[in-house]
């Protein structure tokens, strides 16, 4: 498992404007997050936290614990507490969305408008990642089974996700709305 989140970086870095935070995040910091949301990280991600902390390049990111000195505002965009925070703001208690899940964190922003969220231990999909869209109204669309298969598909193209069911019946109740 971490030879594989190694293996997927290594060539990460290859990758035009690839940035990541020098010497990872600290265990305490780590800590702090699985605390703020009562959870407990799959350890890929966690792997990848205490090496990487976040990570970003021309395209494309994976959000995570950003450094929380000076140098914060530079990196606000990819910390996954924030992003986590805003779409539970944005989505929760609305009629017209699926509210996001409980059990995990967002860990990249989907430009079409959406989120990938990744399940945490309490989760009966603990380790998944999930692509939530706003064009299904919150509703899942595909899926990677581990955190690694997101990693690669971002780095590499492959594997490619599970398509997953959408419910179109509730689509269109809630557009006849």
């Amino acid at each position: 498992m971490s030879n594989e989140i190694t293996n997927i970086m290594a060539q990460a870095q290859q990758i035009e404007n690839f940035s990541c935070r020098k010497g990872g995040a600290p265990r305490e910091q780590i800590k702090g997050l699985e605390e703020k949301f009562k959870i407990t990280l799959p350890e890929p991600y966690r792997f990848f936290l205490e090496q990487y902390g976040f990570c970003f390049w021309f395209g494309d990111s994976v959000q995570g614990l950003v450094p929380l000195d000076e140098d914060y505002e530079d990196y606000e965009e990819d910390d996954v507490i924030g992003a986590t925070e805003y779409y539970h703001q944005t989505y929760d208690n609305k009629d017209e969305y699926q509210s996001v899940p409980e059990h995990g964190v967002v860990i990249n922003s989907y430009d079409g408008g959406g989120y990938y969220f990744l399940f945490s231990q309490e989760s009966d999909r603990a380790g998944e990642v999930g692509l939530f869209l706003t064009e299904t109204y919150g509703q899942e669309v595909s899926k990677f089974n581990t955190f690694t298969d997101f990693l690669s598909f971002l780095v590499t193209g492959t594997p490619d996700p599970e398509l997953v069911d959408v419910d179109y019946d509730e689509i269109m109740d809630i557009i006849e709305d």
